[in-house]
């Protein structure tokens, strides 16, 4: 019953916090802003705190193309040796579109086939990846459809191949697009990956550099990442990682005309988010704590740019976070400091902790901000 109160508790703040009036960019300064940009769909996502800043046809369903290796290259990364070695097959030998020139039985380690995958867009090495860990192309698409929606929390995602060659039914949204590139963005094998530009390849078939295909990398000071796509259904497709001070952001451009397009609408984006927002992070000081419930060691929130923010924390554990005008950033239900008995919790404390019973562990967040979309 207490985790049923609990849930019904936390849905309850969702549903009463979904309708408040926002205090955001105007809805007519926006639309001037989006008038200027050719992309069909985008957004932009503050990685932090998952807050989403700006966007367009955020959750309409549309072809990825490439940027689909980006779920292969984090499922490679959380379930492989880097060192181990694949056994390149036939099958990934044939790839159609771009590829790393493969030979059937070469032996490549998985470290190598990311950098084929990432940096110069393989499809072989996609196909290697896909069929090393999960036994098949078909079999894989299963796995990252579960790894999608469980792991990462989509809605509107299906992948019918590792690569993102074009199928029908192999679709997604700016929106998922953007959970999934903030959630690969956290592991540091990942972002190591997505921020090389160019890469020394040496196989049995082919002696090259690789050089990385995003088009803004070595452009922009503030870009880490991530990945380009095309094929003709998709258009051009772009996820770029940028950040700058304690600020992160993930940009989306779904199906622009040309690669030239989906650049400078990714520019656009960037200079506006980072002029217009930031993240803030709260740290939890000890005079203002209440006893009694387990706080996280920080947490980010997105608020406008040099918005003063504070918090508080009620009797009953909801912690609180204010932007300017007491506007709600954010409200979680901390969880409480079960203690079995006192005698307990002095055997079990060192003498330095008695007394500073905050547990620092992360949570999940209710973040109620606002933000404009159109």
């Amino acid at each position: 019953m207490k985790g049923v109160s609990r849930l019904l508790i936390t849905i309850t703040v969702i549903i009463s916090f979904l309708f408040l009036p926002s205090h955001f960019t105007s809805a007519s300064s926006l639309s001037s802003f989006s008038t200027s940009l050719d992309s069909e769909a985008y957004v932009v996502v503050d990685a932090n705190s998952g807050e989403k800043l700006i966007g367009k046809n955020a959750d309409m369903v549309m072809y990825p193309a490439s940027i689909t290796k980006i779920v292969t290259a984090i499922m490679a990364i959380e379930t492989l040796d880097l060192d181990e070695t694949v056994t390149i097959s036939e099958e990934a030998v044939n790839a159609d579109g771009t590829r790393v020139y493969l030979l059937e039985n070469e032996e490549v380690t998985v470290q190598q086939l990311l950098y084929g995958l990432m940096v110069s867009s393989g499809n072989d090495a996609a196909i290697a990846l896909a069929e090393h860990m999960a036994g098949s192309v078909e079999a894989f698409s299963k796995d990252m459809n579960e790894f999608a929606k469980k792991h990462v929390g989509t809605s509107s995602t299906h992948f019918t191949n590792p690569h993102g060659l074009f199928n029908d039914e192999h679709v997604t949204t700016a929106s998922d697009m953007a959970k999934i590139s903030a959630y690969a963005m956290k592991n540091t094998s990942f972002r190591d990956l997505v921020a090389t530009e160019s890469y020394e390849w040496i196989g049995e078939g082919w002696e090259t550099t690789l050089y990385n295909h995003h088009p803004l990398l070595r452009q922009l000071e503030t870009v880490i990442g991530i990945k380009n796509g095309y094929v003709e259904k998709s258009g051009f497709t772009l996820v770029t990682a940028a950040e700058k001070d304690d600020t992160e952001v993930i940009v989306v451009t779904l199906n622009s005309a040309t690669s030239d397009l989906g650049r400078r609408d990714t520019e656009r984006l960037l200079d506006y988010s980072f002029k217009h927002y930031e993240t803030q992070w709260v740290s939890f000081e000890d005079s203002l704590i209440t006893p009694g419930f387990i706080y996280p060691e920080k947490v980010g929130v997105t608020t406008f740019k040099n918005e003063p923010i504070s918090y508080d924390v009620s009797n009953n554990g909801f912690l609180r976070i204010y932007g300017s005008g007491n506007r709600l950033l954010g409200l979680n239900s901390l969880d409480p400091i079960e203690i079995e008995s006192k005698e307990m919790l002095e055997k079990e404390t060192l003498p330095s902790e008695r007394g500073k019973l905050a547990t620092f562990l992360s949570f999940d967040w209710v973040f109620v901000t606002g933000f404009l979309f159109v």
